[in-house]
């Protein structure tokens, strides 16, 4: 809901299985008031051509890819605020690429194949990458047909851009905007759905 009611958001595209669409149409979409025009359209194989589905949509609708932000967002990431996507667009409309960090408090070590420690790494330099990742369209949709030509697969958005030479700037993400994968997110989840739920209040 988040961003459907951003006022700096003008579509959302949402990216699911083909098998899914009308599912996704009836039981998630229609019964909620939705203000914003969503498309839903089909992935790929990969997280990688789901993307780039979504991206070629993002295309398609718009006038103005070289000035045109396009906010990528797992959808297993429920509590990203309004402030954490002002920040980033207001980057990314600077610098064409931004994403949101959290620093690494753990010591962080660097282990070989049969489990021995080789080295302790700087974690001063080290941050775990969050998301929505915002990118100008122009800029993501070349690094993608980049990725393409030279067979390259990204652990994130991100990592397509830089791949492809262009920068990607950074700003500070929140330790709310959680990705839910594991029977222990789910705690932490409940903890914040409750206390977002006090906010609203």
């Amino acid at each position: 809901m988040v961003f459907d009611r951003h006022n700096l958001l003008d579509d959302i595209i949402l990216v699911v299985p083909e098998e899914d669409r009308t599912y996704c149409r009836k039981i998630i979409i229609q019964p909620y008031a939705f203000s914003q025009k969503i498309h839903v359209i089909a992935g790929g194989k990969t997280r990688q051509e789901s993307v780039f589905n979504g991206l070629d949509k993002a295309k398609q609708i718009t006038d103005t890819p070289d000035s045109t932000l396009v906010l990528i967002h797992d959808g297993v990431r429920p509590f990203v605020s309004p402030e954490l996507i002002n920040r980033l667009m207001a980057v990314a409309a600077r610098k064409g690429g931004c994403i949101p960090v959290l620093a690494v408090n753990d010591t962080l070590k660097l282990i070989d194949r049969n489990q021995q420690v080789e080295k302790t790494l700087d974690r001063d330099q080290i941050y775990r990458a969050q998301t929505p990742q915002v990118f100008c369209l122009d800029l993501i949709l070349k690094a993608f047909a980049y990725a393409g030509i030279t067979n390259f697969t990204g652990t994130d958005d991100a990592s397509i851009m830089e791949h492809a030479g262009f920068s990607v700037y950074t700003t500070r993400g929140e330790v709310a905007n959680i990705k839910l994968t594991t029977p222990e997110d789910l705690i932490l989840a409940r903890h914040f759905k409750e206390k977002m739920q006090l906010v609203l209040k």
